[in-house]
């Protein structure tokens, strides 16, 4: 039971922070989630943008995006985040309550490792229903095989649920049929005993599995709903990290800690069916699962939880039981007091101060671009707007109907070409911009700054010297720029920044990387002499910043590999 206590310990020590959710979809879904309560229907066109108003959309979230309106308006979104934790820690002790007494042994050491995993996801999505109905059907499947239980029954009703919440609904099917084929397995290889009871389990699962599949179809977009996992990026002409492998962003030179404990974690499950294999103890579910999570890790960086909800039971499965020698008792001792020592990191804040992470030991919901949304809708600043893909969700949230976006973070929701042929183009050539602006006439320009492509900086750098737009916004994650005949029109309402005389006692921020994400923004934009200022401003308050040091060239490694 410790065991249990101290690993769920430790994933609220790493799940008890700021949350960003804001800087992905959040924003977007709170939208679409007032949107359906208040026309009783769930939009099927993208409905958001005025360059693709009209592109089919098959909404996989909507009952999430629901969910967190209503709680927005009546618990408030603070709040969620309390339910966010509470979600996480159940999904985790179902997890680990599937696991068998007789394969506790390493329960500790290999779940310490495996829940690193768990890191790579923990903002308010909807994945994290998938976590939970995942934990909640793999429960009920392996109490089913122990013993006559009810709760199989809800299994169909969990697939209506989840096909409606989140696009990953596919896992309770598939584990669905991983515990029929054990079963078929145990009936046809091994020809137990109670061949009528195994057989009648055979057949009640085989059914409550055609109904899962059949309430499945039960979606915003019907059959088309119910295969969207499986085609969904047919339609992707944008690039997204969370749908990379691993392996693919490190050839790229994206950093990730997560990432060790990952390549970790699946040498433990290889090992494990080795071990198996070895002792002849092998249970077709426990292969299956373990591969299961493993392959869904592989395939993408957003599916690295499955390496706790699916692969660990599965896994400590695979190694069957181990008795208590010294040396184990060792090992355990050894991983509790890294488990406590980490978790300890993560409460006091060292661990994200020496990383320059922007996280705080602070359970709020942070909005980076509340501030520079705020400056456009108090200062009336005209359509149409050009934006970036980052903070298009949030300017929906915040501006939608009188905002209508150029594009926003659902690559599924536009044309392919419209990125490979528009989007992409108009920020990595000046000119194409230009002759999109011919087409659009562009008023006003939000951008967040901080976007890593290629093809962002390159925008960046030209429109900030284009004698036709004038910064009028800039705080350490936006930029807001406008035309000369939108300043002409607003008067004394708008001043002007020039970037090359920014200087930092203009700003008044709570953390030291603020001050050197505008260095960062200034150097890429080829203002030397402000960046300067702002880089040492940002190491006056913390001058133990990799990234501060880095700007002057500087090595200072970071304090924490993981």
């Amino acid at each position: 039971m410790w065991a249990k206590i101290l690993l769920l310990f430790f994933v609220f020590s790493f799940l008890f922070k700021t949350d960003y959710s804001f800087d992905q979809d959040l924003g977007r879904h709170l939208k679409l989630g007032e949107i359906i309560v208040k026309t009783g229907s769930v939009p099927n066109t993208n409905l958001f943008s005025y360059t693709n108003p009209d592109f089919p959309f098959i909404n996989t979230h909507w009952l999430f995006e629901v969910i967190t309106y209503l709680s927005s308006q009546t618990i408030g979104l603070q709040a969620l985040l309390f339910i966010k934790i509470i979600i996480f820690l159940i999904s985790v002790w179902l997890t680990l309550k599937i696991i068998p007494g007789k394969n506790k042994a390493l329960l500790l050491p290999i779940g310490f490792i495996f829940l690193h995993a768990l890191r790579e996801r923990t903002e308010l999505r909807p994945e994290i229903f998938s976590f939970f109905f995942t934990s909640v059907v793999y429960y009920i499947l392996e109490k089913y095989l122990q013993g006559p239980t009810k709760l199989i029954y809800l299994l169909p009703v969990i697939s209506l649920l989840w096909v409606n919440t989140h696009i990953y609904f596919f896992v309770g099917l598939v584990l669905q049929a991983i515990f029929l084929l054990h079963l078929t397995y145990v009936h046809l290889r091994l020809r137990p005993k109670d061949v009528k009871l195994i057989s009648g389990k055979l057949k009640r699962l085989g059914l409550l599995l055609g109904l899962s599949i059949l309430v499945s179809l039960i979606n915003p977009g019907n059959l088309k709903g119910l295969l969207y996992p499986f085609n969904v990026t047919q339609n992707y002409g944008y690039t997204i990290v969370e749908n990379q492998t691993m392996f693919l962003l490190e050839n790229i030179g994206f950093a990730d800690p997560n990432f060790l404990f990952v390549k970790i974690s699946i040498v433990i499950i290889f090992l494990s069916l080795l071990f198996a294999s070895i002792k002849k103890k092998i249970e077709p579910k426990n292969i299956l699962i373990s591969i299961f999570g493993a392959g869904l890790a592989l395939i993408n960086v957003r599916s690295f939880p499955y390496l706790i909800f699916l692969s660990l039971p599965a896994t400590l499965g695979n190694l069957g039981p181990i008795k208590q020698g010294n040396i184990k008792k060792l090992i355990v001792i050894v991983f509790s007091i890294f488990l406590i020592v980490e978790s300890y990191l993560y409460l006091n804040g060292d661990y994200y101060r020496y990383r320059d992470d922007n996280n705080t030991v602070n359970l709020t919901l942070v909005e980076k671009g509340e501030k520079a949304l705020d400056f456009a809708v108090n200062n009336n600043l005209p359509t149409p707007i050009y934006n970036n893909f980052d903070i298009g969700s949030y300017i929906i949230y915040r501006g939608y109907p009188k905002y209508t976006v150029f594009v926003d973070g659902r690559p599924e929701a536009y044309p392919k070409e419209f990125f490979s042929q528009t989007y992409i183009p108009s920020q990595s050539d000046f000119q194409k911009f230009k002759e999109l602006d011919r087409k659009y006439n562009f008023k006003t320009i939000i951008f967040s700054h901080t976007d890593q492509t290629p093809w962002g900086k390159a925008f960046l750098a030209s429109i900030v010297k284009d004698s036709n737009w004038k910064t009028v916004y800039l705080d350490d994650f936006m930029i807001i720029l406008v035309k000369n005949s939108v300043l002409a029109s607003q008067g004394q309402a708008l001043q002007t920044l020039d970037p090359a005389k920014l200087d930092p006692s203009s700003y008044s921020f709570d953390t030291y990387l603020s001050y050197l994400r505008i260095s960062l923004f200034l150097m890429q934009t080829n203002n030397p002499e402000s960046a300067q200022k702002f880089a040492k401003k940002g190491l006056v308050i913390f001058p133990e910043s990799p990234l501060g040091n880095a700007l002057f060239g500087i090595n200072a490694p970071k304090k924490f590999f993981w």
